[in-house]
């Protein structure tokens, strides 16, 4: 009785979940899978007590659950404690890692990461935001149309740089580390100047490593500063923004799955 109640909250959440994230992701069903896997496993738990199945199988599968479970359960403990409790003043450059734009709904994550980087402009105005993201909606470039959207709540444009480039996480942190080497270097070249004999005396001091915050929500914080270090930033805080109530826990699964899937890959 309990795991089929447990299948029909996962099919309700589910369908919730379809609704305000959209039909067309194929991740957005999971929950129909959850509700599934509850259904089968009391039906096999129903069909052992009636002796027609051995035991065994269905201590396989009931293992299998479990052990699905405790990994999930070990990631979101990872997940939240990786959150930082508070956010590091005066970052050099801000990277903002690109979210669906949808401005429209009522939990955007999209939205709740460009507001944390109002606010914190708004409190550090000396750091260079960096929107990373070159997915497209509708013929439009997410990076583009989160520029836009900081612009019009008056973000200077001349503190917002653009990558175009990146599709996941790892390459909005490729792409945003290329694209800060670049603004580095040009901003060394303009302000080069030549030494004459009759300046005096010149102190040379060693290079401020630069420092680097990276923005978005608080699910995804953990997965993010892993890739980055894996990257080879250095002198990097996380910057964390909040997430949906509604949709958080299926946020929490989906990161499961990437943090596994970024680990087999070696992203992390």
């Amino acid at each position: 009785m309990f795991l089929f109640i447990l299948g029909i909250l996962c099919g309700i959440y589910g369908t919730v979940v379809i609704f305000m994230a959209g039909f067309l992701e194929l991740q957005n069903y999971i929950w129909y899978v959850f509700a599934f896997v509850f259904f089968a496993l009391g039906k096999l738990i129903k069909l052992y007590l009636n002796k027609r199945i051995p035991l065994w199988s269905v201590v396989s599968v009931c293992t299998l659950a479990t052990l699905g479970i405790l990994i999930f359960v070990i990631t979101v403990v990872v997940i939240r404690l990786s959150v930082p409790k508070d956010d590091k003043k005066s970052l050099d450059f801000l990277v903002i890692l690109g979210a669906k734009t949808d401005f429209d709904k009522k939990e955007s994550d999209c939205i709740y990461r460009l507001e944390k980087a109002i606010d914190y402009i708004n409190e550090n105005p000396g750091t260079i935001i960096v929107i990373s993201s070159g997915m497209q909606k509708n013929g439009k470039i997410e990076s583009l149309e989160m520029a836009d959207y900081l612009m019009e709540r008056g973000i200077d444009k001349d503190n917002i740089l653009v990558e175009v480039e990146s599709h996941n996480t790892r390459e909005n942190l490729i792409y945003s580390k290329a694209l800060l080497d670049k603004y580095d270097e040009e901003m060394k070249i303009n302000t080069d100047f030549i030494i004459r004999n009759d300046m005096g005396p010149v102190e040379v001091v060693e290079a401020r490593p630069e420092t680097i915050g990276i923005l978005t929500n608080d699910f995804h914080i953990f997965r993010a500063m892993q890739v980055a270090k894996k990257l080879g930033y250095t002198q990097v805080s996380p910057i964390s923004a909040k997430s949906g109530n509604v949709l958080y826990l299926h946020m929490l699964v989906r990161e499961t799955f990437a943090i596994l899937k970024y680990k087999f890959l070696g992203y992390i």
